[in-house]
């Protein structure tokens, strides 16, 4: 067990994730790996026969794709008493997915952060965001998976792009009722009118999203502004093309600002350089791949658009203070 060097991540990466206790941890079969990037990890052991942490499209099922509807709703007791209330390490492309519990708790473990969710609470799960649960046989609640392309038909969107936790209890009924709601449009018999209904509560979903996004961040960032859009439009960003290895004037072109405008921006509100932002979010991905995967550290290395592996062992040592080798040994301790 060990405190890495790892800068914690702003909270327009991960919001609200709250740490684990002990009681919490005990109860999975998990390797206690601690990681100081936003919150506190806990690293599950890398298994045999699985070299990376399966993106599914909805868990448990062959389904490939979305129905023209371009969303998918259920009820949150549906796929967890199928899977005896244990869903494993898992990952979408494409979709953000949002859980309402109103009824029961579980444990939660979002990229290595882990933290029991009790009802009501409404958590939101950001693309390629490595997710698993251990629900109460009492769960209930709703499950919705919004795709990428639906998703920017509403006013609001950013909102989706961001892992967040909402436990305001008049927020969560809200979202509670808005999802009632939106599940009954979806299972009713199609008519001309379904896209604009189903549009229709998804807006209200995403302006009460918005509206906590919002009330978090003045809370958390003091002068907190429009101009925040630069930096959650740059961490979509950042979350999008972290392989790549794109320059901060190469992200600032694209938001339409400066380079030195957008280190400013990030320096006020986030404490850190733009720079620091695309590292972090590098590395952030690296420990993902360590932490979940047995892929050889050359192959993480190449995958993160490292072309010499031995680059990428300096860079992660300079962000940890490990070597990459080291880090998965401590997280498989």
């Amino acid at each position: 067990m060990y405190i890495s060097k790892i800068k914690a991540l702003p909270d327009i990466f991960l919001m609200q994730i709250n740490q684990p206790s002990a009681a919490n941890v005990s109860k999975r079969d998990r390797a206690t790996t601690k990681v100081t990037i936003k919150v506190t990890t806990t690293a599950m052991q890398p298994t045999n026969n699985h070299h990376q942490i399966p993106t599914v499209h909805q868990y448990g099922d062959n389904s490939s794709g979305f129905t023209p509807d371009l969303l998918h709703c259920e009820t949150l007791s549906l796929r967890s008493r199928q899977h005896q209330f244990t869903i494993r390490p898992h990952r979408h492309q494409g979709l953000t997915q949002l859980f309402c519990l109103t009824r029961g708790s579980g444990e939660a473990n979002i990229d290595g952060g882990s933290f029991t969710a009790e009802a009501p609470t409404v958590i939101a799960i950001a693309a390629l965001c490595i997710h698993d649960f251990l629900w109460s046989e009492d769960v209930e609640g709703f499950v919705l998976s919004l795709s990428h392309s639906l998703m920017a038909q509403l006013d609001g969107s950013a909102t989706w792009r961001i892992t967040q936790r909402v436990d305001d209890a008049s927020a969560c009924e809200k979202i509670a009722s808005y999802m009632h709601g939106l599940l009954e449009e979806y299972h009713a018999t199609a008519d001309e009118q379904r896209g604009d209904a189903l549009k229709s509560w998804l807006q209200l979903i995403t302006t009460v999203l918005a509206r906590q996004h919002y009330q978090q961040a003045v809370k958390q960032t003091p002068g907190w502004c429009r101009e925040n859009r630069y930096l959650t439009d740059f961490t979509c960003l950042i979350n999008r093309d972290y392989a790549r290895q794109r320059t901060t004037a190469s992200y600032a072109a694209e938001l339409g600002i400066s380079a030195p405008h957008l280190n400013s921006l990030c320096k006020q509100q986030l404490h850190r350089t733009a720079l620091s932002l695309i590292h972090e979010r590098l590395t952030l991905e690296a420990c993902r791949s360590l932490s979940y995967t047995i892929q050889p550290v050359s192959a993480i290395a190449y995958q993160l658009g490292f072309q010499d592996p031995a680059y990428f062992t300096r860079f992660f040592r300079r962000q940890t203070g490990l070597s990459p080798s080291q880090y998965r040994q401590q997280s498989e301790a």
